[in-house]
């Protein structure tokens, strides 16, 4: 097939008044030299030449001479084109485009004011584009083949062949994609069973420019099946790999994540000194099932109990008020009112038991509270009153333990009780009667908790210490 290339075109139009129309073409990367003559002796000194290039109907002025002057100097280094201005004088207004791109197409209009008249000539300038040799690629499985190319315009043919000169386009797919440039990429895929040695061809067409482009791979069926092998042993062989150090490191996580809890749990039981916990907090927000919770996930070997009367109706509901988790550790609980005024009805008679039996226990004070359950002015108001009046009798403030913590927000409810004093604010779901399966995480959450208590009420009797000498 004939190659088809275009370095300079040159088109030379007689302009003797009227105007005319040509249709002229140019490739992309060439250069482009397209001539407007005109009557010298017709043209005076004072007369101007211009050059307009219209795109969609919004044209531009790109040259304008008056006497021989650049009228557009301010634009010179912007504007596509040039004109020689020592040519006008000999009737020679030529538009000449260096390295033409797609976004010179368009029409041209080259206009002459002459003593006997205007005259202007028409142009129609399409850009076309060699399209880059085709790259040809093997899929792993030795079934399809992929021929690409870039920057084409218009949109290219693809053909394939084989060694024989059989016709294997219709066995391929072809896609053109329109890049950023306004340029075509192809995309040309031959699905096609090799069974014997052969050549395979892929040709890319520009019909316009009269213009083909090929490249071709020799196939050999056994060769590239060992090299599919080798590839695909290769790739088991990483992936299993892959998976063996996930599961490693799944198995190193279960055995460290054992191996914390049984430390947190070891140093409950090491606590050696009277300790109780007290938890505050009114009904149905928890306090039972939470003292069920840290019991249930510190003994492991014991199936889950309902040891605080969770779920149960008065006067059984919440007892007992004490529940041994070891020896010397016991978690009791303050339980309000339901109204809204529950701390200030219940102050004296709490305050009054709590100042009595700090000089014989360690107790730590935690006020639960459920992430379902919304602040109002009043409750604010109440817990305010409550963590001062547990501060005057422990020297600080209680920590805070957030139930139900899926069901509500627990974040905005961390931000208020931190901002009230509270050291520490935990946040749980607890384990409850009907939902009492065993979770590594849940049980770290309530050891933490309780860990975190049996540090608090050390740390609180050494801030008492001085006030009692």
């Amino acid at each position: 097939m004939k190659l088809f290339s275009i370095g300079l075109i040159l088109l030379v139009i007689q302009c003797t008044g009227g105007s005319l129309v040509k249709k002229i073409t140019g490739v992309r990367g060439s250069d482009v030299w397209i001539e407007c003559m005109f009557d010298a002796a017709k043209m005076s000194q004072d007369k101007p030449v211009w050059w307009l290039h219209c795109e969609n109907s919004d044209c531009t002025k790109i040259q304008h001479f008056i006497g021989g002057v650049d009228q557009l100097q301010d634009r010179a280094a912007s504007r596509r084109g040039r004109v020689y201005p020592d040519k006008l004088r000999e009737g020679n207004a030529s538009l000449f485009i260096e390295n033409v791109q797609m976004s010179d197409e368009g029409h041209y209009e080259c206009s002459a004011i002459l003593t006997d008249g205007p005259c202007t000539t028409i142009y129609v300038l399409t850009v076309l584009a060699s399209s880059e040799p085709p790259q040809l690629t093997e899929a792993l499985d030795t079934r399809s083949f992929t021929c690409s190319s870039r920057n084409g315009f218009p949109p290219a043919l693809v053909t394939w062949t084989g060694g024989s000169g059989m016709n294997y386009t219709p066995d391929s797919v072809t896609q053109h994609t329109l890049n950023p440039e306004g340029l075509y990429d192809v995309v040309s895929k031959l699905t096609r069973n090799v069974t014997e040695e052969e050549t395979i061809c892929c040709t890319v067409w520009n019909q316009p420019l009269q213009e083909h482009k090929t490249n071709c791979m020799r196939v050999t069926p056994g060769q590239e099946t060992d090299d599919q092998h080798i590839i695909m042993m290769a790739t088991l062989i990483s992936v299993a790999l892959f998976i063996l150090a996930c599961v490693g490191f799944m198995i190193y996580r279960y055995f460290k994540g054992r191996q914390n809890l049984a430390t947190k749990r070891e140093r409950i039981s090491n606590c050696s000194n009277d300790t109780v916990i007290v938890l505050i907090g009114k009904p149905e927000h928890g306090v039972p099932s939470l003292i069920n919770s840290c019991v249930y996930a510190y003994k492991t070997d014991e199936p889950f109990k309902n040891r605080a009367g969770a779920m149960r109706h008065p006067p059984h509901y919440a007892k007992p008020e004490e529940v041994p988790l070891t020896e010397h550790i016991t978690i009791t609980r303050a339980l309000l009112q339901p109204e809204d005024r529950f701390w200030t009805s219940e102050r004296d008679s709490y305050l009054d038991n709590w100042r009595r039996e700090a000089q014989s226990h360690r107790r730590p004070f935690v006020f639960v509270h459920s992430c379902i359950d919304k602040l109002t002015a009043i409750t604010k108001d109440e817990i305010q009153k409550l963590f001062e009046d547990v501060k005057s009798v422990s020297g600080s403030y209680p920590f805070t333990a957030l139930t139900m913590k899926s069901f509500g927000n627990a974040d905005e409810l961390k931000c208020f009780f931190k901002d009230l004093g509270s050291k520490r604010v935990f946040s749980f779901d607890n384990y409850t009667i009907q939902e009492h399966k065993r979770r590594a995480k849940r049980d770290e959450e309530f050891l933490d908790f309780v860990n975190a208590c049996i540090d608090e009420a050390v740390d609180t009797e050494l801030e008492m210490v001085p006030l009692t000498r």
